[in-house]
């Protein structure tokens, strides 16, 4: 059948102005023969049929699903969308753990072409997503995200390397870095094959549409079959301890932000901070990162600078909210040029933003290097000022700009809910003494 469906989409796109729909069953059945296929497939997803069986129906109804370059312009879609025995079958799917192994990325993929087709309706799938609270299934929805995330992450890490000497792992470091991000002869970045965006547009339907998925952000990942690819691929001595998938996404996300300067490497980041940002917002999220009884190691990727050295040692245990702010913070940072991504530096900031108003409000004292915050604020007020000609043109400065302010000022006026020692307070006052030029020029800037 994928045979089919694919010689007939070519035949249409090659040849004919004909409707899918119409090419393959007749505008006239097709709510009986959608209804058959649908409900054989199921049947065969949760049944006990082999798994090359299952793999040749999920292809093909991926087929179908994909026949159109848009996806709402594709009519059959209509049908599988209002289609709950499909769904049930995918949820189903992901909540057993053999088959989260071996058919969790696609299922993922089909959910986020439902929930995703003509959002600008209502939509069941995204109105049943959104009730799920069945634990199990939003665990299996978590662990399948992780798992995809976290084979890129190990594929990506310069730490895993089995072989020594400082020339060959400074020479392995610099090369896993920029091998993924090397242009092919099109000008096309072949990292972004492998970069899970499927994954991605997944697990943001899932924290934008259902606040259960919340509760699942920090659930160990468990999975365990010789079909896992993350124990056969992990040879190093430094083994990775057992993830969450919060952890494997803030990783991901270091990695991922690296390489802005083409189109598809800057969607991709905006997707990863437009997913962090929902998560910013929930105040169970921020309870869970803030707790410090809930203490993780995150491996963040950075970027190798002539001014500072890489550290090859895993990173301290800490609350979820310090890798948060120190990812932010490494973004900040190392992204500070002519061609200022200031779409991404707005959500950037507005991540600190959320953290920062729920520390204040639940009085959360969390023990975190404040200062490499508030020097990357500093340091991006003085590049907007410094150069201010050229970034006009582009964008309006001064919002970003008065953003950062305002959480300076939240750091000034209730520093003491959060701040954990009076030590850290009077470093806010040294620091913006220290950087007073900054907010002088930005002054003078603003009255003009």
């Amino acid at each position: 059948m994928t045979s089919v469906v694919d010689g007939v989409v070519k035949l249409i796109k090659a040849e004919f102005g004909y409707d899918l729909l119409d090419a393959l069953m007749g505008f006239e059945n097709a709510e009986k023969v959608t209804t058959n296929l649908l409900t054989h497939s199921s049947t065969i997803l949760t049944g006990e049929y082999p798994g090359c069986v299952k793999q040749a129906v999920i292809y093909a109804l991926l087929m179908i699903m994909t026949a159109t370059e848009i996806v709402s312009k594709n009519r059959i879609m209509e049908y599988f969308v209002n289609s709950s025995t499909l769904l049930e079958s995918l949820f189903w799917l992901l909540s057993q753990t053999e088959t989260r192994l071996e058919f969790g990325y696609d299922c993922l993929i089909m959910l986020a072409l439902l929930v995703n087709f003509e959002k600008d309706r209502p939509n069941a799938c995204a109105v049943r997503l959104s009730l799920v609270d069945d634990h199990v299934t939003l665990n299996g929805y978590s662990q399948a995200i992780t798992t995809g995330l976290s084979e890129f992450c190990v594929e990506h890490n310069p730490l895993l390397d089995n072989s020594s000497g400082w020339l060959h792992s400074f020479s392995t470091m610099v090369g896993s870095i920029g091998s993924i991000f090397v242009a092919d002869e099109n000008g096309k970045n072949e990292s972004l094959s492998g970069t899970k965006v499927g994954l991605l547009m997944a697990f943001y339907e899932a924290v934008h549409l259902n606040r259960n998925f919340m509760t699942t952000l920090a659930n160990t990942k468990t999975d365990t079959s010789p079909s896992n690819s993350l124990s056969q691929n992990i040879t190093s001595p430094l083994q990775l301890p057992p993830s969450n998938l919060l952890v494997t996404f803030l990783e991901y996300s270091s990695l991922v932000m690296q390489d802005i300067k083409t189109e598809s490497g800057s969607n991709l980041t905006k997707l990863c901070f437009i997913v962090l940002s929902c998560i910013a917002e929930d105040q169970y999220a921020n309870a869970l990162m803030s707790d410090p009884h809930l203490v993780f190691r995150v491996q963040l990727h950075r970027v190798p600078m002539r001014h500072r050295k890489i550290s090859p040692d895993l990173a301290k245990p800490a609350p979820l909210v310090c890798s948060l702010i120190d990812l932010n913070v490494e973004f900040l940072m190392t992204h500070l040029t002519k061609r200022l991504p200031h779409e991404i530096y707005m959500q950037s900031i507005g991540i600190i933003h959320r953290v920062l108003c729920y520390q204040k409000k639940s009085r959360t004292r969390v023990n975190f290097d404040w200062k490499q915050l508030w020097t990357a604020f500093f340091t991006v007020l003085k590049f907007l000022c410094s150069n201010e000609v050229s970034l006009l043109k582009k964008f309006d400065i001064f919002s970003m700009a008065l953003q950062i302010v305002n959480m300076v000022n939240l750091f000034v006026t209730f520093g003491d809910t959060f701040l954990v020692t009076p030590a850290a307070y009077d470093e806010l006052y040294y620091e913006i003494i220290r950087w007073q030029q900054v907010f002088d020029n930005l002054w003078s800037l603003s009255r003009y």
